[in-house]
């Protein structure tokens, strides 16, 4: 039952620990993340769980302690946590103050880099909990934006999961997830976990709510013709490489905020939309013109990053009235 409850949880194929001892997993725990305390709030035994992956600068994992249990954490000028609550309830603590209370895919944390902290998890609490170094995130920031980012960069305590950008970051980590369970393109391909690792961190700072938004935000930043042009040409002439929104700001030179403001106001849609559509298009180019017999639809798929086979065939067939399958099956039998 164990062994088939391990499967079943997020990353459950990357078991880091499994234990009853408060201990052993302090111990764990903090060779991962950061050092810290773990104290239980009641008599009831742990049933510690960690799952846990290392993808480019982000670690993730999936932590459940199974008993109510208390985290005191020191103050780190290195690391950022970010803990996404997926059941149950937690409640956060500064300098013996509360700041935030989370619950269930409904709202979770960042912790602080600069501040200690004390986290109470409920016996039912399970976590999503990532990790990434501050100088990595305000990097990724920069990327993001022509202005110099705040140093040292404050996310706020409080993260909203039912705001659009919580949504899409839980879905993401969702869909990270289940492709290292399933050994998928995202796990095995180093371009496209790339692509995954800049999609949560832009997600992060998106979902998040302080200092930084104005420098996301379009505020007095303006894109004129040039921008657009420049940006669109990149988007064709890189279509191959995977341009990520991070890719399209540098080109652009303006805040991904105001980019999107003028692809929306001149093409009806955002920068990442008309680049999923020229990918698309050189998908189905691929599909009518297969070099070789051997041409397969998840081959011309992932080559051009859609890596969910299902959600490329539906919106294949939403846009040209029939299946990717039957393009390349009609064309293989010209």
């Amino acid at each position: 039952m164990a062994d088939a409850l391990m499967v079943a949880e997020p990353l459950g194929r990357f078991g880091r620990l499994r234990t009853t001892e408060a201990s052993v997993a302090e111990d764990v725990v903090s060779r991962v993340y950061v050092p810290h305390q773990l104290s239980p709030l009641d008599r009831e035994p742990l049933d510690a769980r960690l799952n846990a992956v290392q993808s480019g600068p982000l670690t993730l994992g999936y932590l459940a302690y199974g008993a109510a249990s208390k985290i005191t954490l020191p103050p780190t000028e290195t690391w950022i946590h970010v803990s996404i609550t997926v059941a149950g309830r937690t409640r956060v603590y500064r300098d013996g103050v509360q700041c935030a209370t989370t619950t269930g895919r409904g709202s979770g944390t960042i912790l602080a880099s600069h501040q200690a902290q004390v986290v109470e998890c409920d016996r039912d609490t399970a976590q999503f909990v990532l990790k990434v170094s501050r100088a990595d995130l305000e990097d990724h920031l920069a990327t993001l934006s022509p202005c110099p980012p705040v140093a040292p960069l404050d996310l706020g305590p409080e993260l909203n999961l039912t705001h659009r950008a919580g949504r899409s970051l839980l879905r993401t980590i969702d869909l990270v997830c289940a492709e290292w369970d399933d050994d998928g393109v995202i796990a095995t391909d180093g371009n496209s976990r790339r692509h995954a690792e800049e999609l949560i961190l832009t997600q992060v700072l998106l979902a998040s709510s302080v200092t930084h938004q104005a420098m996301l935000g379009g505020g007095s930043q303006t894109a004129g013709n040039d921008v657009l042009r420049r940006t669109v040409e990149f988007i064709h002439d890189q279509a191959g490489d995977l341009p990520t929104l991070a890719d399209m700001t540098r080109v652009a030179g303006v805040s991904a905020r105001a980019l999107q403001l003028q692809f929306e106001r001149h093409l009806g849609c955002t920068p990442s939309e008309y680049a999923r559509g020229v990918r698309l298009r050189c998908a189905r180019d691929a599909l009518l013109y297969p070099g070789t017999e051997e041409t397969s639809v998840t081959d011309v798929a992932t080559r051009w990053g859609f890596y969910h086979l299902g959600r490329f065939s539906a919106l294949y067939r939403q846009t040209y009235g029939e299946l990717p399958s039957q393009t390349l099956r009609h064309a293989l039998r010209r």
